[in-house]
């Protein structure tokens, strides 16, 4: 009886005294990040049945455990990764905003309007040096503007691709970490005795800084059996193994359609040159080998196959497949921003000769990701695409990352910049069309002796109208015919008037058509001479030579005695190839103006050449008096014109609106991922704060279970010194 007394004093005296311990270990940890509040796991010690009956022999102190909610801890990983996610986003937006804020700056819309006024100021003065020297410092003041908002655009991307590789670079760190702890908890922990609560912490704060870099769920089976993967399946630990993720560089896979259409799997491979912020779907729809009639065709897709590439009519655009200059090689097709060809896998890239064992089925699909992206590694299976994406709609692809900063990332970079790149380009590459067909039929305060070409031409030898020519105009490109006219150098006399004839060997003028006629046979056409509106050969028979330099059109005068000036163009040819241009380049990033005006203002046109009756016949001259040209390019600040990029086209918008309309796009995103950022991080404080009453240490609970335990300390001791007083009374007795 005294025994079983001592023994349970004793039991209970550390039970206390591990419960002292523990608590003093909370108190000391409150302000610990991640730690978890610790308890004493205690049971009743096995009874002895014995008279009077059943006896407790004290408590059991089996293992000291942590307060842990594993329901509420995968709640807030989950909720953390997207909050993670929007406040990087948000934040990085207010960046992006900023290089288009013009609420206390000038920008482009200040520009551009500058731009234009400069114009309609020439009008005014066509002969006044001054006022040309303005307009062309106004020209590069819009056009600074322009390649400093992409360059802006651009070093945030580049800021993007080091944080996504710094991003991935922890990732894979933390998994290799969480498997070690995986292996060190496997090894010490003994069930029912010991837990490495400690670890156990460490792996939960390691699984939360992973959630802020990507999203992540969490299995654990006990033990060192636990298990992180993305949302999407791909798991990065699994027990005691991990797995890589890596950023990888622009490439093509190729996916055939299963069973083949034709009973013959697809031997192609899809070649690319160029870079985009988008991914490629290249889908064939119309099958065979690359010498069939009709050609194989596919089409595009920048959003996974949602939405197809369509043209400004609206219509689907489709491509083909096709050899014409027999060299045995793909004619390579300019699609967006990206050169795409086929070739034989069997064969390294450039085998010529081997085109025509190439067979497409419809249905086949080639996946182009012309950018650094996101990869999965399996080593079985190759690297998986889990690139964040979102579609056209705004929507994410739930196949790929969601969540995290490396979502944001990819996001920004991807989407954000991408779009605004894109909005950029198509009201740019307008104002350089616009102002260019305007400009390029118009005359200067001189003659021109010759006319370089400033729009390179992909392929020379085919129709310009194709995406085979790789002309970044060609889709403006209508059938017509391009008028010139002659004058006498020393005296400025009108000499002749003439138009292209694409074919001498048939009655009349043939018209350019920019589904036939090709670069070179535009310089032909030149060299045969010019021919009235009747098809009769004028005099001089020919008055310039033009030739193909580097893929650009370069015309000069055959006689040194005569010059000649741009008449009316009704088929768009100089102002797609930049003949007698303002501006040079296709885009915001190679938007300039056009040097030969800097070396001599007379050439910009401000007016252009008029008819006027003299004697017998027409004479046309250069009327500088009438600044027709320089008062059209004036009007292009107010008129609707047609701005097109691949996802949508608007044609009732000036250059000036359509502009602001990218601005408000900007600070509505901005908007949105401020509101998203504000609203998830709500809900992710709101769970921390459910977890952290589970896990977290309260000081004045502590203190109170100090006192308690301190207490039951005190009692245990009592009672192992009153034992001690019976045993000594019982002693007593033998004396």
């Amino acid at each position: 009886m005294l025994n079983s007394l001592m023994s349970i004093g004793e039991s209970a005296l550390n039970a206390a005294q591990a419960w002292i311990a523990v608590t003093g270990n909370n108190l000391a940890n409150a302000d610990t990040e991640g730690y978890s509040r610790q308890y004493v796991d205690q049971r009743d010690a096995v009874a002895l049945i014995r008279k009077p009956g059943a006896q407790g022999m004290g408590v059991n102190v089996q293992q000291v455990l942590r307060f842990f909610d594993a329901f509420l801890e995968r709640s807030y990983v989950d909720q953390y990764t997207t909050s993670s996610r929007w406040n990087e986003h948000n934040e990085i937006m207010a960046s992006l905003e900023n290089l288009f804020n013009e609420s206390n700056r000038a920008g482009v819309s200040s520009a551009m309007n500058n731009f234009f006024n400069a114009w309609n100021d020439l009008a005014l003065r066509p002969d006044d040096t001054a006022t040309r020297v303005s307009l062309l410092s106004f020209a590069d003041g819009l056009t600074d503007m322009v390649r400093n908002t992409m360059d802006g655009i651009r070093q945030i991307q580049r800021e993007m691709d080091v944080s996504i590789h710094d991003s991935v670079d922890r990732v894979n760190a933390l998994s290799k970490s969480i498997a070690d702890l995986n292996n060190q908890i496997n090894l010490q922990t003994v069930k029912g005795v010991s837990n490495p609560n400690s670890l156990l912490d460490k792996r939960d704060q390691m699984v939360r800084e992973l959630a802020t870099l990507v999203d992540v769920e969490t299995y654990d089976r006990g033990l060192g059996d636990f298990r992180v993967q993305l949302t999407t399946g791909q798991p990065l630990v699994d027990g005691i193994s991990t797995f890589e993720l890596r950023v990888m560089g622009p490439q093509a896979e190729t996916r055939p359609q299963l069973p083949p259409s034709t009973g013959t799997a697809t031997n192609a491979r899809l070649d690319f040159g160029g870079s985009d912020d988008h991914e490629y779907t290249v889908e064939i729809v119309t099958g065979g080998g690359v010498s069939a009639t009709p050609p194989p065709q596919f089409r595009v897709s920048l959003d996974g196959g949602r939405t197809w590439l369509r043209g400004e009519d609206g219509q689907e655009l489709r491509f083909d497949i096709t050899d014409n200059d027999g060299d045995g090689f793909v004619d390579p097709v300019l699609v967006k921003d990206l050169k795409i060809s086929f070739s034989d896998p069997n064969f390294p890239v450039g085998t010529p000769g081997v085109m025509g064992n190439l067979q497409f089925n419809v249905g086949d699909k080639f996946d182009v990701v012309p950018k650094d992206a996101l990869y999965w590694i399996e080593p079985t299976r190759g690297p998986e695409n889990i690139t964040p994406q979102k579609y056209f709609d705004g929507t994410d692809n739930q196949d790929r990352v969601t969540g995290g900063k490396l979502a944001a990332a990819f996001n920004i970079r991807d989407d954000n910049c991408g779009r605004y790149i894109d909005e950029l380009d198509a009201v740019i590459s307008s104002l350089i069309w616009e102002t260019n067909r305007v400009h390029s039929q118009g005359a200067g305060l001189k003659m021109l002796d010759f006319a370089q070409g400033q729009q390179a031409v992909g392929a020379t030898d085919m129709a310009l109208g194709s995406p085979q020519a790789m002309l970044p105009w060609a889709n403006r490109l209508q059938a017509g015919n391009v008028n010139m006219h002659f004058y006498d150098k020393t005296t400025g006399d009108y000499v002749a008037s003439g138009m292209l004839d694409f074919d001498w060997s048939q009655p009349g003028v043939q018209n350019f058509d920019p589904a036939v006629h090709t670069l070179e046979d535009v310089a032909q056409a030149i060299n045969n001479g010019f021919v009235d509106s009747d098809g009769i050969p004028i005099t001089p028979p020919q008055p310039l030579f033009a030739r193909i330099v580097d893929g650009k059109l370069l015309i000069e005068s055959t006689d040194p005695n005569i010059s000649f000036a741009m008449g009316e163009d009704s088929s768009g040819l100089l102002a797609a190839l930049g003949l007698n241009s303002f501006f040079t380049g296709d885009s915001a990033a190679n938007l300039a103006v056009n040097s030969a005006l800097h070396t001599d203002t007379d050439l910009i046109a401000s007016g252009q050449v008029n008819a006027q009756v003299a004697g017998s016949g027409v004479n046309f001259y250069a009327n500088a008096g009438d600044p027709v040209t320089a008062k059209n390019i004036g009007k292009l600040a107010e008129k609707n014109v047609s701005i097109y990029t691949f996802w949508k086209t608007t044609t009732n918008q000036s250059l000036s609106q359509y502009y602001a309309t990218l601005v408000s796009t900007v600070g509505a995103d901005k908007r949105q991922s401020q509101t998203n950022a504000e609203y998830n991080t709500a809900i992710s404080e709101d769970l921390l704060a459910r977890v952290t009453s589970v896990t977290g240490v309260n000081m004045d609970e502590e203190m109170s279970n100090l006192i308690k335990y301190q207490h039951a300390y005190t009692a245990a001791a009592k009672m192992i010194t009153t034992a001690d007083q019976m045993l000594q009374t019982l002693l007593g007795l033998k004396q």
